[in-house]
């Protein structure tokens, strides 16, 4: 005899449905953290390979920090932004570490949300206390605490001060997350992008803080309220108090 074919009721089939949706509202975000650490550790590993970098430039040069910027006659390696299209070039800072690092991936962070045009802006940022703008490099031995004091750090513009991490510029000068722990972003406007802004407003790049790596090269994830409380101690122009941002013992 020939026997009936048994097959799901709807609401069996619901209840199927139900449980993988369950299921994957757990497990989606448990993913989406698991990428982000990857995307994390990537980055440190990043910008440790710059602060190697960074010191070795060191050592080569008695001892002096890179400029944020400097004029050279020849244009900078392939794929590193430079200011104009004819001599002199702009290099920045990271087209004076490429000779280090030897690769242009490492100055990408894979998390940011504005970085992958050029290696100018969007990525990583350089202390303007140490890799500064100014004529005079600042020196290893006028560090006092080196590992305590920052030096690169996820940041919008190809550099980042105190000033512009309490309050963002009205560009890409912007601390990740500095919006949700006592910084200011209401001065970038339309130019400066919409994944900027919401970058700024957000909790940090990499859950709720950044990476930064120190005038030693050694390399640490920090709280974006750590860096940005440590913007507030040290003031306008960085001259109110100890800071990591500045070169006084702290």
């Amino acid at each position: 005899m020939k026997q009936d074919k048994k097959a799901f009721t709807l609401i069996e089939l619901l209840v199927v449905i139900a449980i993988i949706a369950i299921l994957a509202a757990i497990l989606f975000p448990v993913f989406a953290r698991a990428r982000e650490n990857a995307r994390r550790a990537s980055c440190m590993s990043n910008l440790k390979q710059i602060g190697l970098g960074t010191m070795m430039y060191v050592q080569d040069y008695d001892e002096m920090y890179p400029p944020r910027a400097t004029k050279n006659g020849s244009p900078p390696p392939s794929g590193f932004y430079t200011g104009s299209t004819s001599a002199p070039y702009t290099w920045y800072w990271p087209a004076l570490m490429y000779p280090y690092t030897k690769s242009a991936q490492v100055f990408y962070c894979p998390s940011s949300p504005v970085g992958s045009t050029r290696l100018r802006d969007g990525n990583y940022g350089a202390n303007d206390e140490i890799i500064t703008s100014t004529t005079d490099p600042v020196s290893l031995a006028s560090i006092p605490a080196a590992s305590n004091t920052y030096m690169l750090m996820d940041a919008g513009g190809y550099w980042i001060s105190s000033t512009y991490a309490r309050k963002a510029g009205d560009w890409q000068v912007y601390l990740p997350g500095a919006g949700s722990h006592g910084g200011d972003c209401s001065a970038m406007t339309s130019s400066s992008g919409a994944a900027a802004i919401a970058e700024c407003k957000a909790d940090g790049r990499h859950f709720d803080g950044v990476n930064v790596t120190f005038a030693d090269g050694h390399v640490k994830w920090l709280k974006t309220s750590e860096v940005v409380h440590e913007a507030i101690v040290c003031g306008y122009h960085c001259e109110a108090a100890a800071s990591a941002w500045n070169m006084m013992e702290n």
